[in-house]
């Protein structure tokens, strides 16, 4: 179902604001790059940026207002019959592809640890996802489930943190995968 014109203009805005503030950090840094600047390249007014985003790091690090949507619908269809986790690793990797033109930027800026913080808290929204999936999955193992979801959690987290901004996208993919089929077959 198409959405609502205002919605996709509402959608649209959004993207462009957070489109110029990647582009901007990306160039510049962060320090460097001011919620004006971010407005004007935009094509914004700063009270048009501040309807999209609280902060200059919620313009960079917020996620997409289709991302909650893109991962339950990839929960929704994937094929748990052979396993919740072969499931959650074809999930996960479907999800990440998608994420090349904001991958770069905030990897090198979770190097600061309060923009990692905001990140963190910024993507809950994926474990989140996770576990309502889990649970519907596994309803009479919520350890299980649990475990699974904050192990899938890791897998994304240190796949991101490994992968080197400087690395190309696809790299950050493989990191994924690798990471989901380690923990599935051991350490060793």
């Amino acid at each position: 179902m198409p959405l609502p014109v205002r919605e996709q203009q509402r959608r649209e805005g959004w993207a462009a604001v957070q489109s110029a503030a990647l582009q901007l950090v990306s160039e510049r840094g962060f320090d460097a790059v001011t919620v004006d600047d971010i407005a004007a390249a935009a094509g914004v007014s700063r009270r048009t940026f501040f309807n999209h985003f609280p902060t200059k790091a919620a313009a960079l690090f917020n996620p997409h207002p289709d991302d909650a949507d893109q991962l339950a619908q990839l929960l929704l269809a994937v094929d748990a019959a052979a396993g919740v986790w072969p499931a959650l690793r074809a999930v996960c990797v479907d999800f990440v592809r998608g994420q090349d033109r904001v991958l770069r930027v905030r990897r090198q800026l979770v190097e600061d640890a309060e923009l990692d913080a905001y990140h963190r808290t910024a993507h809950l929204h994926v474990g989140q996802a996770m576990d309502r999936w889990l649970a519907a999955q596994l309803p009479d193992d919520p350890f299980t489930a649990r475990l699974v979801a904050e192990s899938a959690g890791a897998v994304l987290m240190t796949a991101f943190l490994a992968w080197h901004p400087d690395d190309d996208p696809a790299r950050f993919v493989e990191l994924v995968g690798r990471g989901f089929d380690l923990v599935a077959h051991g350490f060793s």
